[in-house]
């Protein structure tokens, strides 16, 4: 599977389509059209803007859709092999627009079975020496929002409840946010709608996609960068004294985009940005978790302090081969990442962008959690704030 881009200089866009996709197509009935749906919900008014090109012939043999992020685009091949396109921009007038009802549903579906293997595993009953408690920093937490959002009319609330958060020094509020959307997720979106079942431990091509080498360390698609603009103002609320981001491609343009009115580019601004391999996703087996090398990072993204992270090759990732982390390593990385890092930093309040699996481990194997919007699976680009406390479970207390 790769990704053929098709444009034409009379189009002021691009439209990219799997080429995976257009075989797909080519079986379908030359009456039909078929249809992709790339994980946008569509509410609101409709733009819709035509391009046409070398059109001579009304009568068609293939209509193929494809929805990007941004523009639903209609391509009709003629007879003569022409081809007219169609596109439409929907306008997003709610945040609940950010996702689909398949990433909806599939969060949902993530949250109790992923529960339940970390359960079968034991993994929620460790105990270990030093004990992180989160809790929520906001009187409600729903779907896209659960953040502490100094511009909101509860302030004076969420101050005392962020003043009492940071009563000791071994308590920090971190805003966590996912990644948006991923051409890897992109992918298994669609073999979801399509009703085809994903094994992600195998490593079958046919059976689990994001084993394939195209699909090493992905960019985030049209939508998933539309979501991460999105969440452009919540971000500019927060007052983030660090960031930390995980070395994959789509967390550093997630934090950019999100985050960009915190960059150190930023007149004013002095807030460091960090890159830590504890907060990237599971490793093994998975192409589209296999970082590119730090020196190729590096050159792209000159302004992160990639330090921390000792190997400039995947080394962590190639450790594991064919084989995935396990849920029990996974959590025991993501708890040494809190107690050896985070706790140590400095900083008071902290932005981490990180994945899905690795946050959903973090909030209900690593963390102690109750409030169950918190520990849910998150959805691209979310954000969640909650105030992290660390206990010395010798002493009971806090540092």
């Amino acid at each position: 599977f790769f990704f053929q881009p098709t444009s034409n200089r009379h189009c002021s866009h691009m439209v990219i389509i799997p080429r995976l996709l257009l075989s797909i197509a080519a079986v379908a009935p030359t009456n039909g059209v078929a249809a992709f749906a790339f994980g946008t919900r569509l509410t609101g008014n409709v733009i819709k803007r035509a391009h046409r090109m070398n059109s001579s012939n009304t009568s068609t043999s293939t209509c193929l859709t494809a929805t990007t992020g941004k523009e639903i685009c209609e391509t009709t091949m003629t007879e003569q092999g022409k081809s007219s396109i169609l596109c439409t921009v929907p306008e997003i007038d709610s945040k609940s627009s950010l996702w689909s009802d398949v990433a909806i549903n599939a969060a949902k579906q993530f949250t109790i079975s992923q529960r339940q293997k970390l359960y079968d595993l034991g993994a929620l009953d460790v105990h270990r020496s030093v004990q992180i408690v989160g809790e929520c920093v906001t009187k409600e937490c729903s779907l896209g929002d659960c953040v502490l959002d100094d511009g909101n009319d509860e302030k004076s609330d969420k101050d005392d409840s962020f003043s009492t958060a940071t009563s000791t020094s071994d308590t920090k509020i971190i805003h966590f946010q996912r990644h948006g959307q991923g051409y890897h997720n992109l992918i298994c979106d669609m073999w979801r709608e399509a009703g085809k079942p994903i094994d992600f431990d195998s490593s079958d091509p046919n059976l689990n996609p994001v084993v394939r080498p195209e699909f090493l360390d992905p960019p985030l698609t049209a939508l998933g960068m539309q979501q991460c603009s999105s969440q452009r103002g919540l971000c500019a609320g927060l007052n983030p004294e660090l960031v930390i981001v995980s070395p994959m491609l789509r967390c550093i343009q997630t934090a950019r985009l999100s985050f960009r009115d915190h960059r150190n580019d930023v007149e004013g601004r002095e807030v460091p940005w960090v890159s830590h391999e504890g907060c990237r996703e599971e490793l093994g087996l998975l192409q589209g978790n296999k970082r590119r090398t730090i020196d190729e990072i590096q050159a792209d993204y000159p302004d992160i302090d990639f330090s921390p992270i000792k190997h400039n090759e995947d080394v962590l990732w190639n450790e594991y081969g064919t084989r995935r982390e396990t849920l029990m390593e996974k959590s025991e990385r993501i708890y040494s990442f809190l107690t050896e890092y985070v706790r140590s930093r400095p900083e008071k309040e902290i932005a981490i962008i990180c994945h899905s699996a690795y946050l959903f481990t973090l909030l209900n194997a690593v963390m102690d959690v109750e409030k169950e919007e918190l520990r849910s699976w998150f959805l691209t680009s979310e954000v969640r704030s909650l105030k992290m406390t660390f206990v010395n479970r010798e002493e009971g207390t806090a540092k």
